[in-house]
């Protein structure tokens, strides 16, 4: 499976690396992954950027392409309170993530699965924060403070 062109909206940076424990999470952020199924160990992970997280669920948030069918993963951070739109159109998946941060004693985040499965080509996933949650000043204001971008993963679709 190869993995081409990933294009961020904001301009950055998106790297890949390999799911994993102990992992980083975002290119731009110490956090690491602690608890991964069995199933997605070593699934190809996307690393997007923490302060993405203010795209709004209306607007793409990076594309890639793809050689072939894959199964799309979004690890969706359970603190928000709202899915994007985009999401309910995911399987919601029987598996979490869990991750630290800087402090390896420090539970950070859980995150919920969802499943996507894609024929292969140009792939477009959308931006993190439901309309809701823009809609509310004190989140804006505080770039999102106490919240977290998704991250990605694939698996070849057999």
């Amino acid at each position: 499976m190869n993995i081409t062109k990933i294009n961020a909206s904001s301009g950055k940076h998106y790297g890949m690396g390999n799911l994993k424990r102990s992992d980083h999470q975002y290119q731009d952020r110490l956090y690491q992954f602690n608890y991964v199924p069995e199933e997605l160990k070593g699934c190809v992970h996307i690393k997007t950027h923490g302060n993405d997280k203010l795209i709004s669920e209306d607007h793409e948030c990076f594309s890639f392409e793809t050689d072939e069918a894959v199964e799309v993963y979004i690890l969706y951070p359970d603190k928000q309170p709202y899915l994007p739109q985009w999401l309910e159109g995911y399987e919601r998946m029987r598996m979490n993530v869990t991750r630290i941060d800087s402090i390896a004693d420090n539970l950070k985040g859980y995150f919920s699965l969802y499943k996507k499965v894609f024929p292969k080509g140009k792939i477009v996933l959308y931006g993190c924060s439901p309309n809701k949650m823009l809609l509310e000043e004190w989140y804006v204001e505080s770039n999102g403070a106490n919240y977290c971008m998704y991250s990605v993963c694939l698996k070849p679709h057999n």
